[in-house]
């Protein structure tokens, strides 16, 4: 994915039609492209789904019929040394959920060679800055939701995956810290966004987290792209191998969703997508 953000930005225009900085698809400007990279979200292995599962009742996406089940070899299946009573060798993929975020905070974007994306939350839209963030085709668009429901805000901590951190290529990296990160992304950081060389107080998810990328508060404010692609949304998994969030956390299993569930949502979501993209 990186490769082929890499070459959309050659070709890809510095300014489009106000109008279409609206749209879901279609043409994304080179300072749009560079300010996206493939994003990871944090799955764990269901140790004792009687005790601790997920969600009883799923929010009301429904999931789409033909889905495949995506690959669990790729994130989650271990070796033998690091196997232990909370770790187990290799599960199922119906056994992998996802707690930091859901359907109700999602959208997703048709990217020309890359195919349906959904877009991760955190980055918005800041004061001074104009025609950066991408936008997407919201879950809730058709209905799905009672007339109640709102969109969290781009921020919402509950809808804003930690990632485990980050990974970046020597050009990403350089250009995240020149021209793109407030205050600079490697040290020495710069005042005002850091306060004595960035260990003024945040919280650890800022560092560890990767949230210094993709949040808007004196940091990158980055998109993350993940692939609807079954192999490749796969890929974009990363295993949070401790498998204690089910336990710390077991008072919000109503917003603890299978991932095959939430691939299955975001796959109906790009078909409604698909076909207003088409005009049906």
């Amino acid at each position: 994915m990186t490769q082929t953000l890499y070459k959309l930005r050659e070709t890809a225009p510095e300014t489009v039609p106000s109008d279409q900085l609206n749209n879901f698809y279609g043409t994304l400007t080179k300072d749009q492209l560079k300010r996206a990279y493939p994003g990871l979200m944090r799955v764990e292995v269901l140790l004792d789904e009687d005790k601790y599962g997920t969600q009883t009742e799923l929010d009301p996406v429904p999931v789409f019929a033909d889905k495949q089940d995506i690959d669990p070899r790729h994130c989650c299946h271990i070796e033998d040394f690091a196997v232990s009573e909370n770790r187990p060798k290799s599960l199922g993929s119906d056994k992998l959920f996802l707690w930091e975020t859901n359907i109700v905070a999602l959208g997703v974007r048709h990217v020309d060679e890359l195919g349906w994306v959904t877009l991760l939350r955190g980055p918005r839209a800041r004061q001074g800055e104009t025609g950066l963030t991408i936008s997407d085709f919201w879950s809730g668009t058709q209905k799905y939701f009672d007339s109640k429901t709102r969109r969290p805000p781009p921020g919402s901590f509950n809808h804003v995956n930690n990632e485990g951190g980050w990974m970046g290529t020597r050009q990403q990296i350089w250009e995240w810290h020149t021209e793109i990160c407030l205050g600079g992304f490697l040290p020495p950081f710069d005042s005002p966004h850091y306060n004595y060389d960035g260990l003024d107080p945040r919280n650890v998810e800022f560092w560890s987290g990767g949230l210094n990328l993709f949040t808007a508060r004196h940091a990158c404010n980055m998109q993350r792209l993940v692939s609807l692609d079954p192999d490749k949304f796969s890929k974009q998994l990363i295993y949070h191998s401790a498998n204690n969030k089910q336990r710390q956390l077991h008072g919000k299993r109503h917003t603890f969703v299978k991932i095959n569930d939430l691939y299955g949502q975001l796959l109906t979501v790009s078909k409604d997508a698909e076909e207003k993209m088409d005009g049906k």
